[in-house]
């Protein structure tokens, strides 16, 4: 594991081979942590310290991880205490508004009796490169939202998206306005915006 340091052992003993299996103890340009559901650091990449150098939206407070936005904090909460949640995104807002960075959640050791998350820091020019960020993730859209929402980005009008969808206009003009709530925004215009950090393919 190289100079990557294992915090808690006895705890992430039964879940070194399925992690190097998920690719969460190999060496990576992106700081990765785990930590259990305390937010407690049990093992994190010998990068991490050299990046929490240099931002102000994740911080180490007593082998603890914290984020300094409130809404992130809440947001990686909610994905600790939902089981149900394998994995989830987190958009970081750094102190300058072009300081972005992602924080990509994923639930490990499935099939164990512990429970820990492998959290993987990606700044927004790597995420865009990457390619992992899925936005319905990220806003708990259904899959069938995920996909008008895609459409919709595409520039498709709502009769169109009714006829690849074979759905009725009332059916697309629903989901569309559950789309906008879960947003936050009013129009097609505003989705843009507020969806300009991530990549759709």
């Amino acid at each position: 594991m190289n100079s990557d340091t294992v915090r808690q052992p006895a705890s992430t003993s039964l879940l070194v081979l399925p992690l190097i299996m998920e690719e969460w103890l190999s060496s990576s340009r992106n700081p990765s942590v785990i930590c259990d559901a305390q937010q407690r650091v049990l093992w994190h990449s010998a990068n991490l310290p050299g990046f929490l150098d240099h931002v102000t939206c994740i911080k180490l407070d007593r082998d603890s991880l914290v984020l300094a936005d409130k809404r992130a904090q809440a947001a990686l909460s909610r994905f600790i205490q939902s089981p149900d949640m394998p994995t989830s995104v987190i958009a970081l807002e750094g102190e300058r508004q072009t300081a972005r960075s992602i924080l990509q959640c994923r639930r490990l050791g499935a099939g164990t009796n512990v429970n820990v998350f492998g959290l993987r820091i990606i700044n927004d020019d790597n995420y865009r490169e990457s390619a992992v960020l899925h936005f319905e993730e990220y806003f708990n859209l259904t899959r069938q939202e995920a996909l008008i929402c895609r459409d919709l980005l595409r520039g498709k009008t709502v009769q169109e998206i009714v006829e690849t969808t074979g759905k009725s206009s009332d059916t697309v003009r629903f989901h569309i306005r559950n789309i906008y709530i879960k947003i936050d925004v009013s129009s097609r215009e505003a989705l843009f915006a507020k969806l300009r950090l991530f990549l759709f393919g």
